[in-house]
Parts: structure tokens; C-alpha cells; sequence
């Protein structure tokens, strides 16, 4: 009786004749079929699609699949399936925490509120939590709708310094306190005694102190401050520049930026496959595409923000591509220093130069040369009287004769001839240094005019106004709170001509260097040549006079071919879509809900670098050490990457090599593998650190390898260790898989690393590699 494998490859000869070859795969649960050819038509392709449904049905014991491929790739073009049984592995669920996760947040205020809500988001479905809440006055305005349904119990009313009242909220099985208050200092004095209550708490405090956070946390242990003013103001800057920077921010002394740019029909980019984007200095990690296409390795969750492309995507027009860029500082190289005598030639020949440059800075400024000229004048004197005095008084030697000339130039005529009584003066000596204190007092007189002159003139200059007004592509800034403050630092490193806008007097003394306005906002507002300015930044306190001051930027700049770019600093989020369909192309940004995402993650032990923003989605870089039996452990980079969906950005190795070498690397490659102590640098989601917390990856896909005979003895080693380095199987493993060539293997991975693994082994040997896909085709 013919076995299943010759009845298939019968039929597929009276189907396809001499014009493909074939390769069949039967496994337990699969059926693959790989056709090579370069002329199957599209009818071919069908009849095959009809063909592979009738022996689906005949067989009913799990997935079909065929494909079709050119000749020696390693990835079909074509391809089909029919399935009865899902062959995607699921993702480990998660149980629920235990009752200890008891989160304690001190102040209701709106940040403090908003930190409630960005918890429960980072907590999910799957993780179950204890949210308990004081606030030191009974009459607390909720900004969030139905905030108090997320506290696990009422809000307790005191003083979160006391500790009667932080034992009432459960301090001593808290994992995580959160002091987030208006007062700094309570909320200091607050994590000292919560301290000393609980040991082990973790503690997350807001404060602007840097040099005292620091202190304390060597002496308290894990404490994290995190300055909300600081946090979004990054965000609010670079949606004030309307280009292509989305970010800026430095991690280990090293600068990044992330840059968006959307694809025209004159780019280069226009069909260039997105794997080759890749680049030591660059990482892709986003891809907004405004098309569809048909790939084998089209993500399980694509609807995430990192990562959520098929590696074999090819660039169209109307795509936007997001990536994040090392900025390369450019360092001279250091110039030897000549040895002593070189250096003595050189200063020699250079000595007429230098007298030229002296003498022509001396001219170049006519209180310089009036001065210099009296040095010179003063100088001479002193020698003639000195000379004078030596030959012309008994007794008197050199050392008195050029003191007593001193004296006379600084107008001491008394001192001098005072004790000279006895001795006989000649009557014209007398007269000569009569007239040599009077010059020196006039020069001196002089030269003292001359610094009060200076002195006053710099003093006028401190006062002048202001550098004019841009007229053109600049940035209104209207309010200088912290937030605004920190906005304008942001922007002067990025050389934006700017346009402050104040109405408190007290803010005029900052930022003494750009043009500013005082007055009352809405009337002045238009003198800020509104109709060229390239966007108004509006981070006043006052939520209505932001929204009037955005009102009558968008009504005065309607005849412009493109709106006025407008940030709108709010304090109520529900206004944030209300806002975007009155001013459309209007960002609104509600400062506490951005910086509250920051606090969510330090709570559950994450240090938090910053936060910018990707299309509305807050992104933010945290800081990871690796510890045993955490769900980083073990795990390669890619896996990290792509199961959680994160972009890691620094690695660091917490062993040393020989010679003492610390090994660290910025845009990490996929294949290193995390050990406990390493640390790692991540851009991610509240969804992606939520991920990370819980141990939830994304679901992998089976992916069936198969590898014909090497080129040579050496590719053949090279196969098996590339298949460790990016699958981790591990290398024995792999060692009896190449025995084994032509051979074939089952490997779970995410679609990035099974098309890296395609694209590397198809130079040292024949590669198949196509995904047992879970989709029925009707």
C-alpha cells in the first residue's frame, strides 16, 4: 500500500508536472507542502489551493499548508492553509497577586489622582491590587469621574505623617507608598516614617530636591523622587517644534532622539525592504503604514505600538516610519604636546605675533589705549623722579628714591617732602614733583571716570529692552510656571526663536535674553506675530485662559495655508477629544496624567528616566536590573523586545571581561541573552511594562526549519551556532541538528527572529523556513 507521502507526490506530478519541484513534510499534527518554481501562473496557484482543500478534508488529523517559492529562498511568495487545531502556542496566564500588593497613595490632588487611575490601567485584567488613599481634608474635588470605585476602600481623612493614620491604611503590608502631595516636605517626612513603620516598603516620592534625594536614597533604600513638572515638559516642547523629532533625551551620557518622517513618491525609501533600515546607530521601531501586504510573517499583535510590522515589509508612499537615533558627538583628537625645547622655539616665533594682537586689542577700544598710555607716561615719571631724588637729595639711596616716586604718583606730596624738611631740596626738584602728583591725580581722576562710565554703561545695557520680536517660524510660550520654564530650556537646545507671553511682572526677570511680552495674555497675544509663528505652547494654570489664548491663535491665523500649531496644557482629561474637534491639529496635554504614568511604573520598583509621546501614546524609558526569578531572567533581548513589545535602547553586562572591560552596548543586539545583574534600558507602554510585571509575553508561533547540506565544514558550525543565537536552543541541541543535514526542525519564535534566522542561514545552506499557521481558509 503507497504511503501519504507517494500518494501526494503523484497527484502534485499530474497537477504540476516537470515544471516545480516539491517537498513534503508529515508530521503528528501537520502536512506541509513547499512547491519551487519560477513559472507557476496564478491559475496553477489556484488549482493548487482547490487540490490542497480536498486533501485537507480527506486527511482531518490538524493543519495543511503549501507554499510556493522561488528557487533556493529561503521564504515562499504564495502560500495557503486549512487547520482544525490552532498550532499557535498561548500565552502563559498569569494568576492573580497576592493580598500584599497594597499600593498607598498620600494626597489627592490631581496628581495624586491620576496615579490611581494610571495604576489600575498598568494593573489590567490579571493582576489584582489594594489602592488605598489619604488625603488630609474631607472635602476632596475628584477630577475623575468615578475615581473612588478604584480604592479598595473610603478615603482616610489625616495627616499621612502620622503614623496612627498610616497604620490604619496598612502600612506594615504595603508593598509600595506613593507620596505625592503638593508639599515636598510632608511628603519627605512622610517616606521617613513609613520607613521606619515598614522596612521593606517601597517608596515613591514627588520632589524637586535633587541633591536630597540623592541622600536619601543611599540612607532610606529603594526611594524614588520623580519631579512631575520635569517629566512632561519634553512632551509639551517637542510638539511645540511641528517637525520630525518626537524625542530627545541622554542615557548614560549618550544622546538619542526619535525621529518621524513620512515617505513622498520622490524618496528613496519607496520599495526599499524595512529589514535593511536596520543600522548600528539607528533602530526602527515604528511603522505606520498606510498599506497592505500579504506576509507569512505578519505579527500576532499588531496592533501594538513597538514592533508590530512584518520584517519583510517593503516601504510605500504615505508610510511613516518612527525610529529612534544615537546622536554621534563629534571629539577632536587630542594634539601631543612638543617636548620642552620645541615648545620655547615655537613661543619665540610666535612672540611678534602675539605683540601684534596685543597692540591691536590695546587700539581697539579707546578707554584701552588711554590707559595704556598712562601706564606708560606713569611709568616714565617714576623713573625721572626717582633719578632726580637719588642725585640731587644727600643720603638717600635707591630703594627710597624709587618709593618716594611711587608715593608721588599716587598724589602722596605731603608724605615725601615731609620728611625731607631738614635736607636741602633744590627749589626745581620741589617744582618737578609738584607737577609729577598733579598729572598722576589727573590720570588717576581719569581712569576712575572711566570705570564709573564702564560701570554704568553696563549696568544701562542689564536694563535695555529685550531682543526684538522673531517675525517669523518662531514659538509662542505663554506662561512661565515650572512647566513653561523647563518647555523653554528644551527648545533654546534646539536653537527655536522664541516668543515668551507674561502676565505676572515677577516672570520678567527670566530669561532675560529672549523677546518677551507683559500684559494681559488675550490682548497681547496677537502682537506675537501669531500669523507667521510656527505654534503657540500654552502652559498657564489657568485651563480656560489657555483655551481663550488657543481660540484666538486658530482665529487670527485662519487664512494660513496650514494651522497654527497648538499645545494646550490642561487639567480636566475629559476635555482631550473635546478639544481636538474644536481645534483640529490641537494637542491637548494634561501635564499630571503624563507625569502620573511615570509614578505607576516607579511603583512597581521601576526606575523611570522620562516619557515622551508617539501618536497620544505616552512612552516611557525605564531603567531595569536584572534579579533572579524576575521575568527578564534568561531571556534574549529579541524575546524581551518582541514578547513584551518594548525597544530595549542600553544594555550593560554585569560581569567584567578580562582586563576589566564592562561590557554595555547602546541598541543592544537581539541575541544577547540576560543574565541576573545585567541591566537594561527599555522604551515601553504602561501595556509593555504592565507586560513585563506580570511575566505575560506575547504569544510565539511554530515555525518549521528546514536546512539541506552545507557549503562546507565550516558553514555547517556556523549554522548550528546561529540557530542558538538567535533561537537560544541550546548549542547541543543544535550540534545534533546539523549531524542530521538535510534535516528538519521545530522552533518557537516571534517573526523577527525567524526571518533573521531565514536570512542568515540561506548563505551557508538550502533553507525552507514557513511558519504552521492556526488559519482555516474556507
Amino acid at each position: 500500500m503507497a504511503s501519504l507521502e507517494d500518494v501526494i507526490d503523484r497527484q502534485l506530478h499530474q497537477l504540476l508536472g516537470s515544471r516545480a519541484t516539491w517537498f513534503i513534510d508529515i508530521g503528528d499534527r501537520h502536512l506541509s507542502i513547499w512547491v519551487e518554481s519560477t513559472t507557476l501562473e496564478p491559475t496553477d496557484l489556484d488549482r493548487l489551493s482547490r487540490w490542497g482543500k480536498t486533501l485537507w478534508q480527506q486527511w482531518q488529523r490538524g493543519s495543511v499548508l503549501i507554499f510556493a517559492a522561488e528557487p533556493r529562498q529561503p521564504f515562499p511568495y504564495w502560500w495557503t492553509s486549512w487547520s482544525v487545531a490552532s498550532a499557535t502556542p498561548q500565552a502563559t496566564q498569569i494568576g492573580e497577586t497576592t493580598a500584599g500588593d497594597r499600593f498607598i497613595i498620600c494626597g489627592l490632588g490631581s496628581l495624586g489622582q491620576f496615579c490611581i487611575q494610571s495604576l489600575r490601567r498598568f494593573a489590567g485584567e490579571h493582576l489584582a491590587l489594594e489602592i488605598r488613599a489619604i488625603e488630609r481634608h474631607a472635602n476632596i474635588e475628584w477630577e475623575i469621574p468615578q475615581l473612588t470605585e478604584l480604592l479598595s476602600e473610603p478615603v482616610i481623612i489625616g495627616d499621612c505623617r502620622q503614623e496612627a493614620v498610616l497604620k490604619v491604611a496598612g502600612i506594615d503590608r504595603c508593598r509600595t507608598l506613593l507620596a505625592v502631595t503638593s508639599d515636598e516636605a510632608t511628603n519627605i517626612a512622610t517616606a521617613i516614617v513609613a520607613r521606619r513603620l515598614n522596612p521593606d516598603v517601597h517608596l515613591v516620592v514627588r520632589s524637586s530636591r535633587d541633591n536630597l534625594n540623592a541622600l536619601l536614597e543611599k540612607k532610606l533604600g529603594s526611594f524614588v523622587a520623580l519631579n512631575p513638572t520635569e517629566l512632561p515638559a519634553p512632551a509639551f516642547a517637542l510638539a511645540a517644534l511641528e517637525e520630525n523629532i518626537l524625542a530627545a533625551f541622554t542615557i548614560e551620557g549618550q544622546q538619542f532622539r526619535v525621529f518621524q518622517q513620512p515617505i513622498t513618491a520622490d524618496s528613496p525609501l519607496v520599495g526599499t525592504p524595512v529589514h535593511r533600515w536596520q543600522r548600528r546607530h539607528q533602530r526602527l521601531i515604528s511603522v505606520r503604514s498606510c498599506h497592505a501586504q500579504s506576509s507569512i510573517f505578519q505579527p500576532t499583535r499588531p496592533h501594538r505600538l513597538f514592533n508590530h510590522w512584518p520584517p519583510d515589509l517593503c516601504f510605500a508612499v504615505g508610510d511613516r516610519p518612527i525610529w529612534i537615533e544615537r546622536v554621534e558627538v563629534v571629539k577632536s583628537l587630542p594634539i601631543p604636546d612638543p617636548n620642552p625645547i620645541q615648545r620655547r622655539i615655537q613661543q619665540v616665533r610666535q612672540l611678534p605675533e602675539q605683540v601684534e594682537q596685543f597692540w591691536q586689542w590695546i587700539h581697539g577700544d579707546r578707554s584701552r589705549e588711554l590707559i595704556f598710555n598712562g601706564l606708560w607716561m606713569g611709568s616714565g615719571l617714576w623713573l625721572v623722579t626717582a633719578i632726580l631724588l637719588r642725585y640731587n637729595v644727600p643720603e638717600l639711596t635707591w630703594q627710597k628714591a624709587f618709593a618716594a616716586g611711587f608715593i608721588l604718583l599716587l598724589g602722596g606730596f605731603g608724605d615725601v617732602f615731609g620728611g625731607l624738611e631738614n635736607d636741602p631740596i633744590p627749589p626745581w626738584l620741589l617744582v618737578v614733583c609738584i607737577l609729577v602728583a598733579i598729572v598722576s591725580l589727573l590720570f588717576i581722576v581719569g581712569v576712575l571716570g572711566l570705570l564709573a562710565e564702564k560701570l554704568l554703561q553696563a549696568r544701562f545695557d542689564f536694563l535695555k529692552k529685550r531682543p526684538p520680536l522673531p517675525t517669523a517660524d518662531h514659538v509662542i510660550v505663554v506662561g512661565l510656571d515650572r512647566i513653561g520654564q523647563q518647555v523653554v530650556q528644551i527648545l533654546r537646545a534646539f536653537r527655536q526663536p522664541l516668543v515668551l507671553l507674561v502676565d505676572n511682572p515677577e516672570q520678567t526677570q527670566l530669561f532675560e535674553d529672549l523677546p518677551m511680552l507683559l500684559g494681559n495674555i488675550p490682548e497681547k497675544l496677537p502682537q506675537a506675530h501669531l500669523e507667521t509663528a510656527k505654534s503657540v505652547v500654552l502652559t498657564t494654570a489657568d485651563e480656560m485662559l489657555n483655551l481663550e489664548a488657543a481660540l484666538i491663535a486658530r482665529q487670527a491665523t485662519e487664512q494660513r495655508e496650514s494651522p497654527i500649531g497648538l499645545v494646550i496644557g490642561i487639567y480636566d482629561p475629559s476635555l482631550t477629544n473635546d478639544l481636538r474637534d474644536l481645534l483640529p491639529r490641537a494637542r491637548p496635554l494634561c501635564a499630571y496624567a503624563l507625569a502620573a504614568e511615570a509614578f505607576a511604573g516607579a511603583a512597581f520598583g521601576e526606575t523611570m528616566l522620562g516619557l515622551f509621546q508617539i501618536d497620544q501614546q505616552t512612552v516611557l524609558i525605564a531603567d531595569y536590573t536584572v534579579t533572579a526569578g524576575d521575568t527578564l531572567e534568561g531571556k534574549l533581548i529579541g524575546e524581551v523586545a518582541y514578547g513584551y513589545a518594548v525597544i530595549p535602547i542600553f544594555y550593560n553586562r554585569h560581569e567584567q571581561f578580562l582586563g576589566g572591560e564592562i561590557s554595555h552596548q547602546f541598541l543592544p543586539s537581539d541575541t544577547l541573552q540576560l543574565t541576573v545583574g545585567d541591566r537594561l534600558i527599555v522604551l515601553a507602554t504602561i501595556d509593555g511594562l504592565r507586560r513585563i510585571e506580570q511575566g505575560k509575553m506575547a504569544p510565539r508561533r511554530l515555525w518549521r526549519l528546514w536546512v539541506g547540506h552545507p557549503r562546507n565544514a565550516e558553514a555547517a558550525l556556523e549554522i548550528g551556532n546561529l540557530i542558538t543565537k538567535i533561537t537560544g536552543l541550546p548549542l547541543p541541541r543544535s550540534r545534533t541538528f546539523i549531524q542530521q543535514l538535510p534535516a528538519t526542525l521545530t522552533l518557537v519564535l516571534y517573526e523577527p527572529q525567524a526571518f533573521r534566522l531565514g536570512q542568515q542561514l540561506q548563505a551557508l545552506a538550502p533553507v525552507r523556513l514557513f511558519p504552521l499557521v492556526d488559519q482555516e481558509t474556507a
